[in-house]
């Protein structure tokens, strides 16, 4: 583990493919190999997400069952989800699911849970599209209760007759007393108030807000838990950084561009066509949308991105760590090549066990 006396933030790896249909599989060896890689040189945690019906992502439908493959295959890397979309899923099986990888991983186990957004995702439970925020803490209380042991009251059909009512405990029992949440936040500042009441960590991003934004939503995080009578500096909060590093960051560039171009491409269409009521494409719309692309890719190359030589990478942590940033989740996998991606693995790792030493 890194020290709490460390310069840098924690560092973790984030894997959030976009893969085409038919290399599924191959990708999953490289996922599973550089968790091992990861494990053996001394990264914090691997996180997983949740995404359906799409190849943006669309390698992680399941994030439980993907980290039970990874717990059994690490020795001492934490195993998290970032994130489950909870409002699709009944809380008594989120329960039991992870409480079966947290025996698997020997106690190892975090949960990042989200509202979602994709509107397609919820014809897995469409009731919850509307509520998705309210449902995501209702569902929220229930899953930490199970985990602590408690019960749920929930409804028998008996036939013939009416419901009657039943109590039902999940299982297996967890190794952990209580389950290491993290609530996923983008540019919402209830979002973090809220983690900071419920002493929940955060998990965020700078997909949809700037670093002026994301100082102020956590100091808003920052001030919710002192409020509500937890320290401040126990509750973590955890950005998700596009990162390569290894050569010098202008060295890579002619590499990043179009790496970036076309995940970012493919993000900001799922995210036209998922997010919203389908409308029609007129010529102006592609301009602007191709307009925010560039945009966007510059923003990543100059601002919000993690990149450069092991000297350039260390620089940038030390000033997150004094920003209040815990853990960096550095997302790896947005098409560069594997080659570049275990040399990234291998020069975050000297920053690591430079600070461990």
């Amino acid at each position: 583990m890194t020290p709490i006396t460390s310069a840098i933030p924690d560092l973790s790896l984030f894997f959030f493919s976009n893969v085409t249909k038919g290399t599924s599989a191959s990708q999953y060896q490289q996922l599973i190999s550089m968790a091992q890689q990861a494990d053996e040189l001394n990264f914090h945690a691997i996180w997983t997400p949740e995404r359906h019906f799409n190849a943006f992502g669309g390698m992680f439908p399941s994030p439980s069952v993907l980290s039970s493959a990874l717990a059994v295959l690490t020795r001492r890397i934490a195993i998290r989800a970032g994130s489950v979309v909870l409002p699709l899923h009944d809380p008594l099986r989120v329960a039991e699911e992870w409480a079966l990888v947290d025996n698997l991983s020997e106690g190892r186990v975090g949960v990042a849970f989200a509202a979602g957004w994709q509107r397609n995702d919820f014809v897995l439970n469409a009731a919850n599209y509307k509520n998705r925020y309210q449902s995501l803490f209702r569902s929220l209380e229930q899953v930490e209760s199970l985990w602590r042991g408690d019960h749920l009251l929930r409804h028998e059909l008996s036939l013939p007759g009416s419901p009657e009512p039943v109590e039902v405990h999940s299982w297996p029992a967890p190794l952990q007393a209580n389950i290491p949440v993290w609530i996923t936040a983008g540019s919402n500042p209830d979002m973090f108030e809220e983690a900071g009441k419920r002493d929940c960590h955060v998990l965020t991003h700078l997909i949809n807000q700037t670093w002026e934004q994301l100082d102020i939503n956590c100091a808003r995080y920052r001030q919710a838990r002192i409020d509500a009578g937890f320290a401040h500096k126990t509750g973590k909060v955890t950005l998700m950084m596009h990162t390569q590093a290894g050569p010098e960051k202008a060295a890579m560039l002619d590499e990043l561009r179009p790496a970036l171009h076309q995940y970012l491409s493919a993000f900001m269409q799922l995210s036209n066509n998922l997010s919203q009521p389908s409308s029609p494409q007129t010529g102006e719309t592609h301009k602007r949308q191709a307009y925010s692309l560039k945009w966007g890719v510059e923003k990543y190359l100059t601002q919000y991105g993690l990149f450069g030589s092991a000297a350039e990478c260390r620089q940038q942590l030390i000033a997150l760590k004094q920003r209040g940033i815990d853990e960096i989740a550095c997302l790896v996998d947005f098409g560069m090549t594997e080659e570049s991606v275990r040399t990234t693995i291998a020069t975050l790792a000297s920053l690591i066990n430079k600070e461990i030493s």
